[in-house]
């Protein structure tokens, strides 16, 4: 019995500290000060592993929703997605999620590592990579 609650104490112990630790490092990219820029890349591929779209240039903001929605001439992303976050759609290629074997979502990375957070809360830095990429899976 007395092991018992000493496994579920730890358990708890370490879910908490998980938890801290992976609020802490979404936030370890603070936003940028008046009047600083930083260049960055955005990058949309396809399935098939082709670059379909490739942006670089600089921006007066580190966060990655701001930085979809200057370059959403070229993204053409849907007003609704980008006022809520979750994208379906870039470049006119809508990513379906249907039953299994058909699911296609857009892989968002930073950097050639899945973010750890969704577009309204990523932050990037100079130089980084912002990466979407069709995936299937199912």
């Amino acid at each position: 019995m007395f092991k018992r609650k000493i496994i579920a104490l730890l358990a708890t112990a370490l879910m908490a500290i998980t938890v801290v630790v992976a609020f802490t490092a979404c936030e370890t990219v603070t936003p940028l000060a008046e009047g600083e820029y930083i260049s960055v890349s955005v990058a949309v591929i396809g399935s098939d592993g082709e670059v379909i779209l490739e942006i670089e240039r600089d921006y007066d903001t580190n966060r990655v929703l701001d930085i979809l929605i200057a370059n959403n001439d070229k993204l053409e992303i849907p007003e609704t997605q980008l006022d809520s976050g979750f994208i379906t759609t870039i470049a006119g290629i809508t990513a379906v999620w249907g039953e299994a074997g058909n699911q296609w979502w857009w892989q968002f990375d930073i950097n050639g590592t899945m973010a750890p957070v969704g577009v309204r809360d990523a932050r990037v830095s100079n130089g980084d990579k912002i990466t979407f990429t069709l995936t299937a899976g199912g």
